[in-house]
């Protein structure tokens, strides 16, 4: 092993960085430690700074963690530690392959383990790359969507189960998700949401809302081709002809 590791921390959140870098030092200052926050240019490092480790959050503006390895190509990755909010990425195969991953919040403990194992990883590096390929076949085999989404309020983070969010709405950077017991931001995009949320259950009906469809009471023309989507709860979405047809018979 190298008696210097040049490690990559890829993920678009300041604070996130921060914390996994904080926790780099302590487990050893000698590591050389780059960042990336989105997936164009975590690609990009790899190709240009050849890391022997990556901390790749999954969720990320450009490209997703695993677009981030196909992009590179499983034979040209380095061995990789999983960091993601979800714990809905087929992390049974994480496991089964020896590829590590943190689900956030995690503490300094779970991240020195992990990277004990990472350390390991560096020295089976075949290995590393064989487990990522199945882990590839794995994800492209079997689409699964969310069941629960982690939330913060201030310092606390809980889980908020898919099924009881009635919608979802844009804002600017964020989306808040919509709920009886109240609503939670979330830094992510619709489209991300879009693509993570069963498709026969949550609809995109606008531009800045996705809907439960179980919680739709009455759909009634508006104008132009819109839609309002009438809510169990009496809310009112407007629906765009652009997406009319997703929920509406042709």
């Amino acid at each position: 092993m190298k008696e210097i590791l040049k490690i990559l921390v890829a993920d678009d959140e300041q604070p996130a960085r921060k914390k996994v870098i904080s926790f780099l030092k302590e487990f050893n200052k000698s590591f050389l430690i780059l960042e990336a926050d989105n997936g164009k240019d975590t690609v990009d490092s790899i190709k240009n700074e050849k890391p022997d480790l990556i901390l790749l959050d999954i969720q990320m503006p450009g490209y997703d963690g695993f677009a981030v390895i196909e992009n590179v190509g499983t034979e040209k990755m380095p061995p990789v530690v999983f960091i993601t909010a979800y714990d809905h990425y087929a992390i049974n195969a994480f496991e089964v392959n020896a590829i590590d991953y943190l689900l956030k919040p995690f503490d300094k403990e779970r991240f020195f383990k992990s990277m004990n194992r990472a350390l390991t990883a560096i020295n089976t590096q075949k290995k590393s790359q064989e487990s990522l390929k199945l882990l590839m076949n794995e994800i492209k085999k079997e689409k699964t969507f969310l069941e629960r989404v982690m939330v913060n309020i201030g310092t606390k983070y809980f889980f908020v189960n898919v099924n009881d969010i009635i919608y979802i709405s844009a804002e600017e950077k964020y989306i808040e998700l919509h709920t009886d017991k109240g609503k939670y931001l979330l830094r992510e995009t619709m489209n991300n949401v879009e693509n993570s949320f069963n498709p026969q259950k949550f609809v995109r009906i606008h531009r800045s809302f996705i809907v439960n469809i179980e919680q739709i009471k009455e759909m009634q023309p508006w104008s132009h081709g819109d839609y309002i989507v009438i809510l169990k709860n009496g809310e009112k979405l407007n629906m765009s002809r652009r997406f009319r047809d997703r929920l509406m018979p042709k």
